[in-house]
């Protein structure tokens, strides 16, 4: 039996016994943009053994001994708490993240949180000193030794990551430069979506070399001569020079096909970013693309 599917087998016995997920993670799900921050904390539940031996960030997350330097990550003991105003975009670190949903949306399916869950306006740090007189367990008969809220990353993507340390298995939504948008309901037979960018930018965070090797592969599948340019401007493209170099050498392979005209006529508004540091590894993109006047749209048309 594969390995996945044993801890699969092991956690089933577990639940059918009544032993629940020994953890319980917080995150937020959605943006407003007319506030200005990330709302809506959802909860997901994971058991921590299936975590930690799948990765080191997570091992060292657990070990009792062990304090994990990630200022995103806040632990805490009791019931559980709820923050209704969020925090901010700037606290959250990533404000393009596709995973967020608009703060209008529907509540993702697979998970409904109870309707009186509400709460003042809580911050972090608060968060981390609340007592048990200030939280309300859900479901008093079961005791759950860890919880755990994290800042920056939204819940559809953290659901995905923990779906994929159980299974093996992660399922990207397409990029929203596609004209498309990650689906707002999953289904409970299908693997959850989530952004490839978003999962690149955490599986670089907690170390995990082969789903960032997955989420940059789903990315560059993902790109064509249409919307190449724009995740080139991408604030993600900025922050990683893997995609940036992933980019600039997609940017050259398209430019070179007989689809390229999208690409000819908007490549020019590149360079006032490159020149303007807004890229900051856009020194080491050509500026000279050997595209001639008579190869522009609208030219000798």
């Amino acid at each position: 039996m594969a390995k996945n599917q044993r801890q699969i087998h092991r956690l089933l016995r577990k639940s059918i016994i009544g032993q629940l997920p020994d953890t319980q993670f917080y995150l937020f799900s959605n943006q407003s943009k007319r506030k200005g921050n990330i709302t809506k904390l959802k909860t997901l539940f994971a058991e921590h053994e299936v975590l930690a031996v799948g990765s080191e960030y997570f091992s060292n997350l657990f070990a009792a001994k062990q304090t994990l330097d990630d200022p995103a990550i806040v632990r805490f003991q009791g019931g559980r708490h709820m923050c209704e105003e969020g925090i901010s975009i700037d606290e959250y670190g990533y404000a393009s993240d596709s995973d967020l949903g608009e703060e209008d949306e529907e509540v993702d399916e697979t998970v409904q949180n109870d309707p009186d869950e509400k709460c003042g306006n809580v911050s972090t740090e608060r968060m981390a000193h609340t007592t048990d007189e200030n939280l309300v367990t859900k479901e008093p008969q079961c005791t759950i030794p860890s919880r755990v809220l994290v800042t920056d990353t939204a819940f559809k993507t953290w659901l995905a990551l923990l779906y994929y340390m159980y299974t093996n298995e992660i399922a990207f939504a397409p990029l929203r430069s596609q004209g498309s948008s990650t689906a707002r309901y999953c289904s409970l037979n299908e693997a959850p979506l989530c952004s490839p960018k978003s999962m690149y930018r955490l599986a670089c965070k907690i170390k995990h070399d082969r789903l960032q090797a997955k989420a940059l592969a789903a990315i560059r599948s993902s790109l064509t001569e249409y919307n190449i340019l724009r995740e080139f401007s991408s604030s993600l493209t900025s922050r990683f020079p893997p995609i940036f170099e992933m980019e600039v050498e997609t940017v050259f392979q398209l430019i070179s096909t007989p689809t390229r005209r999208p690409i000819i006529r908007d490549f020019p508004t590149l360079i006032p970013r490159i020149v303007g540091a807004d890229l900051p590894y856009g020194a080491g993109i050509p500026l000279d693309t050997n595209i001639h006047p008579d190869e522009t749209p609208g030219m000798n048309e």
